[in-house]
């Protein structure tokens, strides 16, 4: 276990109607709950809050232990919570979920050779999260080419695992990552989803397809290229979703939510192979 890990149990954010705890809980508490602050601001609010009277130097301590873990970040004058912790945190809490009360696996990894891994996840949630792994473990590492592709029909993702998707993609940013994602569909959502990659300034594009055919998505980056398909019954369920939603109210939320988590056996493909997922890469930024 990591010291990352060890501090995450570390910490416990104090009860509301306890009025203290240490000052690096206090401090871990109002980032979690408001937004970024000064150490002046920190300061002023524990007191505010939880009625203690604690010193400035204190403040200090607490705010330097806790960078020191990477858990906070200092932007300019400002300290708030780090996106990157947040996210590794979450995955080794989910792993440590499973493995304690021995829950079912979501996923199945199956090799075939050095070069070529199929996965077999139990719905769209878990698909995402598996992408999502890929992605930031491979942008973390990455030197040679930075280039994301990605094509297919909808970035259905972005609906149940928006905040998921943003630190991801702030990630991104900060290693210099490119993603091009060519969209296949032009619905509301699908609108919605450029203008959200376009206000990262990242590239986007709606390419219609001729004929919608298969729910078939590519995603090219580094020496990676991942492929799958969604299953035709989940895949028209999904497409209705987005063919009905006229409005941004008439969006169903609960019943998306169950089309994510219905489970039905997904593969998906991860072939490590530098000239093929070249050639995706290229392909795919060919049309922009």
């Amino acid at each position: 276990m990591t010291i990352r890990c060890l501090m995450v149990l570390e910490i416990v954010i104090p009860e509301a109607d306890q009025g203290r705890g240490s000052t690096k809980d206090m401090v871990f508490s109002i980032l979690v709950e408001d937004t970024p602050k000064t150490l002046t601001q920190l300061h002023r609010e524990i007191k505010r809050r939880y009625g203690v009277s604690v010193s400035f130097q204190a403040v200090i301590k607490a705010m330097a232990s806790l960078r020191a873990h990477s858990i906070i970040v200092k932007d300019g004058r400002l300290y708030t919570l780090n996106k990157d912790w947040i996210f590794e945190a979450r995955r080794f809490f989910d792993s440590l979920y499973m493995e304690y009360f021995k829950v079912r696996k979501p996923m199945k990894k199956l090799e075939l050779g050095k070069e070529v891994t199929v996965y077999t996840v139990s719905n769209l949630f878990e698909l995402d999260r598996l992408w999502n792994d890929l992605l930031a473990n491979w942008a973390k590492k990455e030197t040679a080419d930075r280039r994301n592709a990605w094509r297919g029909r909808h970035c259905w993702w972005l609906i149940p695992r928006l905040q998921e998707e943003d630190i991801l993609h702030d990630l991104f940013a900060r290693e210099g990552i490119r993603t091009y994602n060519l969209m296949g569909a032009n619905t509301l959502l699908d609108k919605i989803a450029f203008n959200y990659y376009r206000k990262r300034n990242e590239h986007v594009k709606i390419k219609k397809m001729a004929r919608p055919g298969q729910d078939y998505h590519l995603s090219a980056f580094g020496s990676f290229l991942v492929k799958f398909e969604i299953p035709e019954k989940i895949s028209m369920r999904l497409e209705g979703v987005y063919m009905k939603t006229r409005r941004i109210e008439d969006l169903d939320l609960k019943k998306v939510a169950d089309i994510f988590k219905e489970n039905h056996p997904l593969e998906v493909t991860v072939i490590n192979d530098r000239m093929l997922s070249d050639k995706i890469k290229e392909d795919i930024i060919a049309s922009f």
